[in-house]
């Protein structure tokens, strides 16, 4: 991030080689506690003065560079002003990015938009969103890609083009950050135009987005040295698996789901949370797999499929190529944005605001609340005395805080209730409006298409018309048809 805009004096300095720069020196000190879970961030001093060289800077491009140029906007000799402002910045960027998504959405298609995001937030999403690594913006764009490219083949006029051009800058946000994030977004659009292109009259915007989705993610995947890894696998000096090996790594690939969701530690995968974690995390996110998918049409059975055999399939040809075995190489932050495309579209339910009743609603809440507070207490605890501090207090024996700053109990107690502020107002929603599952068509679970004269027809049945009061109406006019 330093490098990100190029070299520049006290920040990034170029010293004749053509891969390694010169960089604050007390960047690098964050291996006095790196690994080593016991021991807090105490032992780093930001104020250390000096530069040091360091082996790469991604001035080689192996990763995407719009992601770390944008960071390095912020990067200033002050490397503890530097880090909080790339961190609010990422964190504003990915509560506006979504919150926008969900307005431009039709309404039947926010309930999909935020089960995806929620049921797989616990606790790698929230401890990446808010990160200053590039696998923020992969799971951004994971989100916002496929439902902004179905969205527009389901609209028209300029909800459709604003949703096209959403899609776009979902694909440019992933692919910016990472070459496998591009591979995610042509993916969601894939699955977005098999669920959603029924016919290819009037979806001139969509087809157009999608084309430019394709060149702008290609473009910045085959850019990236990274993008070698489909081919060649992570860089791993090991023999090639064994048979009994490969096996392993069949089986054992579901850690992968289970680790973004708690059972893999956090931060340096050193972090290790506790079992109540994961397995409240693992119960939301299976739980609203299973509550998404409801009579699905054949179109979307295919997508539903296809998405979970990418879970599957990915890492584990990731894993066989780079010879390496499951819990090595290969980190469950790779297959998060998988882990959300699959929720999404399982739950692309027009009836969704019903099936998520006000009792599955609190029943998911409170677990994946109860899953937050335990993850961000545990995490507070690691930089602030290390895991071995034994106190219950947060604040006794701190090690490691900023002065002025809000305690760490207080800092725990807002984020949990803030969190739990997300399903409470969720719960006022479903008070406050109604239902939207009347105009479902319950034989192909379709989504209804908005007319001119301000009601909805069904894409899976042609001539059946839902209108404003939500009464079926028979059609036999060519036009509507």
């Amino acid at each position: 991030m330093w490098c990100g805009l190029g070299d520049r004096g006290g920040i990034c300095e170029n010293h004749g080689d053509p891969v390694k720069r010169a960089i604050p020196a007390a960047l690098t000190d964050s291996n006095c506690y790196a690994f080593q879970p016991e021991q807090s961030a105490a032992c780093w001093n930001p104020e250390r003065p000096g530069m040091t060289v360091v082996p790469r800077a991604n001035v080689d491009g192996l990763y995407p560079r719009v992601f770390y140029a944008t960071m390095s906007i912020f990067a200033s000799p002050s490397l503890e002003a530097s880090v909080i402002a790339m961190r609010l910045f990422n964190s504003a960027f990915a509560v506006g990015l979504l919150t926008a998504v969900f307005w431009v959405l039709p309404r039947s298609l926010r309930p999909p938009l935020l089960v995806s995001v929620l049921a797989t937030s616990v606790p790698l999403g929230l401890f990446i969103y808010s990160s200053i690594n590039p696998s923020s913006w992969a799971l951004l764009s994971a989100a916002t890609v496929w439902v902004t490219a179905y969205g527009a083949t389901q609209t028209r006029g300029r909800q459709q083009i604003t949703l096209a051009a959403f899609a776009v800058l979902g694909t440019v946000v992933g692919a910016g950050a990472r070459a496998d994030a591009a591979a995610y977004a042509v993916f969601g659009l894939m699955l977005a135009f098999l669920m959603g292109i029924r016919s290819a009259r009037r979806l001139i915007v969509p087809l157009a987005a999608g084309a430019a989705v394709i060149v702008v993610a290609a473009a910045f995947y085959l850019s990236s040295a990274q993008s070698g890894a489909a081919v060649s696998g992570l860089s791993n000096n090991e023999p090639p698996l064994s048979g009994a090996q490969i096996l392993f790594n069949l089986l054992n690939v579901p850690t992968l789901w289970t680790g973004a969701l708690g059972s893999w530690g956090i931060g340096w995968l050193d972090t290790v949370l506790p079992g109540l974690v994961w397995v409240l995390g693992t119960a939301v996110f299976a739980g609203a797999l299973f509550v998404g998918i409801n009579r699905p049409d054949w179109r979307r059975s295919v997508a539903i499929v296809l998405t979970l055999v990418a879970m599957w399939a990915v890492p584990f040809v990731l894993l066989y190529k780079s010879n390496a075995l499951v819990g090595t190489q290969v980190q469950p932050r790779y297959i998060l944005p998988l882990m959300m495309i699959a929720i999404g579209v399982a739950s692309l339910r027009l009836d969704a605001e019903r099936a998520w009743s006000p009792a599955r609603i609190l029943l998911a809440g409170s677990a994946l609340t109860i899953a937050t507070s335990v993850a961000l207490r545990t995490n507070i605890r690691r930089y602030t005395t290390g895991t071995d501090g034994a106190a219950i207090n947060l604040d006794a024996n701190i090690e490691w805080w900023w002065p002025g700053a809000p305690s760490p109990t207080v800092t725990w107690v807002m984020g949990s209730v803030a969190f739990a502020g997300i399903f409470v107002l969720l719960l006022l929603a479903t008070r406050a409006f109604p239902a939207i599952a009347d105009t479902v068509d319950e034989k192909t679970d379709a989504p209804a298409l908005p007319l001119s004269d301000g009601g909805a027809r069904s894409a899976g049945t042609p001539g059946l018309r839902i209108d404003a009061r939500g009464e079926a109406a028979s059609t036999s006019s060519a036009a509507e048809q």
